[in-house]
Formats: structure tokens, C-alpha cells, sequence
């Protein structure tokens, strides 16, 4: 698995203002629901959104879904069932500044535990797990739910 690397701020900044970034998002399941996470950052700040993140240079994706399970919501027993689909997102705003255009490998995930833990990853104020599609989700999130088979 890559190492973590930390690329230093203004050249971080300076990649988002000219690529697309790699990704992964997680439909996360346990029986019959779907867990998500309340965004603490931009972009999407205060909505509810999939688990996933950045991919690392030479990190399989399934190594990033079960790194971002770990990292984002505690959960260290997963197991990848699927690739649901694979879409782009893109904002106007990031976290650190420039817009946002990522390209996303989206997995349906199952975790053998409800349990989950809020890690200090800056990343989400809140898990929560849900059995029912809300409308007022954003269409990105609602589609791959959808795809996951949750109505």
C-alpha cells in the first residue's frame, strides 16, 4: 500500500486549479442501511455524503476504500462487494480554495460491524447510519444510494 504523502499547500492548490483528482466513494452497508457522513469541509460543507477520498500515487483502489473506511468512519472489518459505477464531481469551491473536479470509482461496501467511530479526520461532523433515501440529498449521493439498491 502507498504511504501517505502530504503534498504542501500551494502546490496541492495549484494541482486542483489544473487535473481532476482520483477517488474513491463508499455506498458503506451494514443489514439493511447505509451509512453516510455530514461534511465538515467544502466542498459540500454541512450535507450528507458518501465516505471516500483521494486515491495515492501507486495505492490500489481497494486499498483506498479500506484505508478511507478506517480513516473516515472507523471501520477496520469491510468487505468490497462491488464497483457500482464510476462518476465525476465537481464544485466550485474546495477546501483549499480552487474548484473541485474529482473522478470517482464508487464501491458498494459491506461492514460486518454498526459500530462505528467519528476519527479526528477533518473530514465529517457527524455518522450516521440511514435505510431510506432523502430527497433533499444531493443528486450524486442519491444516485449511487439508489444504485446500491435503497430507495
Amino acid at each position: 500500500m502507498a504511504r501517505e504523502r502530504v503534498i504542501e499547500r500551494s502546490l496541492y492548490r495549484r494541482i486542483l486549479e489544473v487535473i481532476p483528482i482520483p477517488c474513491v466513494d463508499m455506498v458503506i452497508i451494514h443489514g439493511t442501511r447505509f451509512l453516510l457522513g455530514k461534511r465538515k469541509n467544502k466542498p459540500a460543507r454541512g450535507k450528507w455524503w458518501l465516505i471516500g477520498g483521494r486515491v495515492y500515487k501507486g495505492e490500489l483502489l481497494r486499498n483506498a476504500v479500506s484505508r478511507k473506511a478506517k480513516e473516515e468512519a472507523g471501520l477496520r472489518d469491510i468487505k468490497i462487494k462491488k464497483l457500482i459505477g464510476a462518476r465525476e464531481t465537481m464544485f466550485k469551491n474546495s477546501a483549499q480554495g480552487p474548484s473541485a473536479h474529482t473522478i470517482n470509482s464508487v464501491f458498494l461496501v459491506e461492514s460486518r460491524s454498526s459500530r462505528h467511530l467519528l476519527p479526528n479526520d477533518n473530514q465529517n461532523v457527524e455518522l450516521r447510519w440511514f435505510s431510506r433515501v432523502d430527497k433533499r440529498w444531493p443528486p450524486y449521493v442519491k444516485e449511487m444510494i439508489r444504485l446500491a439498491g435503497f430507495r
